[in-house]
């Protein structure tokens, strides 16, 4: 417990526009001062084609000034094992979601 405020506290050091959030899971995760947690404008950046990836649009997209968008991918940039995990989390529960609602699905007719 001690580790995981010191680590935090020095990130929202390093990341001032970033706070951490405790999930219903009890899981800490990255979050924007005023915004959405940072996987999910990372994950939005990761969605975008290459030739469209600009902060200021991004921000616009998802309801966010460049100034946090910025902070989000910074936050990203240091600790991109930590935001590309819970990425490929949410997207493997994604993927499970849909697979099990397709099996409920009736079959085609014909």
């Amino acid at each position: 417990m001690v580790n995981t405020a010191v680590s935090e506290w020095l990130a929202m050091q390093a990341h001032p526009r970033v706070r951490f959030v405790t999930l219903e899971t009890g899981e800490r995760r990255a979050a924007l001062v005023d915004g959405p947690q940072v996987w999910t404008v990372a994950e939005a950046w990761l969605d975008h084609p290459p030739a469209d990836r600009d902060a200021a649009r991004l921000g616009e997209v998802l309801g966010l000034s460049p100034v946090s968008t910025e902070a989000a991918l910074a936050y990203w940039a240091d600790h991109r094992p930590e935001i590309d995990g819970i990425i490929e989390r949410h997207r493997t529960a994604q993927d499970e979601a849909l697979a099990a609602w397709e099996q409920r699905q009736p079959p085609a007719p014909g």
